[in-house]
């Protein structure tokens, strides 16, 4: 695993590695040495179709958390931002569990928080289940596990688990064929609602399209990841799972399971907000919540 300099994007960037094809850009964030005891570093974790720059204002406020600094790392799923490409790979989310402790190695950073949203929460997920040891707390944000709810006692919840895995896997099958704008489409469709182009910042669209090519490796790895009840009350680590505004019923379903089933679990819940003008995803709650949350896991 390696780990270089490169000044030449938002922050620092420095690239990490599981192996031959497999750069991984992050910004390493600012060490934290003036501060005693060192606060945990919080690893941030960006959407499918997202980069570094959907977490800036994240990262700025945790990275001043009361009064001392906290460090915060924020990597790029492959295929995103700096990142290894995904033409004609295979993906699944161990590899990009991988991929995220190849940063903390890289970075020689024994445990970290991980906040991840959507792809990143996924991948969140499984560091913890695979890795417990490297991480001090889990936040999922509206994680895609359609998995977990294959089995559900529920079966209007059954249905619409294999509907978002049905449509994940129909807007793969577009992107792989190059449809790039009707694979979108179907799938911000689902996510945002109908209109989404005319509700999107351009310098917005610009990054869904530069990320595009991610979209049919990263849906099937979601779309083929097994997880269990088991496999969620397995996680005995702080955690707290969130839906986000444009929340759909699938990913209030996903997070209501999570929520019954992790051991030590806080849960947060946001207010419904589809059709709002998409331009970036709102962090402002999560700004104003997660450094009270990860001080107190820090003294826990």
């Amino acid at each position: 695993m390696t780990s270089t300099p490169n000044e030449t994007r938002t922050g620092r960037t420095r690239f990490a590695s599981t192996g031959p094809g497999t750069r991984i850009a992050y910004d390493p964030g600012e060490d934290a040495r003036d501060s005693d005891p060192l606060p945990t570093p919080v690893v941030l974790l960006h959407p499918l179709l997202g980069d570094r720059s959907s977490l800036i204002g994240l990262r700025d406020a945790l990275s001043a958390l009361a009064g001392y600094h906290r460090r915060v790392i924020v990597p790029e799923a492959r295929g995103h931002g700096a990142s290894a490409g995904l033409a004609n790979r295979h993906l699944t989310l161990t590899d990009l569990a991988a991929d995220v402790l190849a940063v903390l190695d890289a970075e020689e950073i024994a445990s970290a928080h991980l906040v991840g949203e959507g792809l990143g929460g996924a991948t969140a997920f499984e560091l913890a289940r695979r890795r417990p040891d490297r991480v001090r707390s889990l936040m999922m944000i509206a994680p895609p596990l359609w998995g977990l709810l294959a089995g559900d006692a529920d079966p209007t919840a059954r249905a619409a688990g294999d509907a978002a895995q049905r449509l994940a896997r129909q807007a793969a099958d577009l992107a792989d064929r190059g449809q790039t704008d009707r694979a979108l489409d179907l799938y911000l469709d689902d996510r945002f609602g109908p209109g989404w182009r005319e509700r999107t910042a351009r310098s917005r669209l610009g990054r869904l399209r530069r990320h595009s090519g991610a979209l049919a490796a990263a849906l099937t790895a979601l779309d083929t990841y097994p997880v269990t009840p088991d496999d969620v009350r397995a996680i005995a680590l702080p955690a707290a799972v969130v839906p986000d505004p444009d929340a759909s019923a699938v990913e209030r379903l996903v997070v209501d399971r999570l929520a019954a089933l992790l051991p030590d679990v806080r849960l947060t819940l946001r207010s419904q907000n589809r059709g709002a003008n998409i331009s970036a995803t709102d962090h402002r709650w999560l700004e104003e919540a997660l450094p009270d949350l990860l001080e107190e896991w820090d003294c826990g």
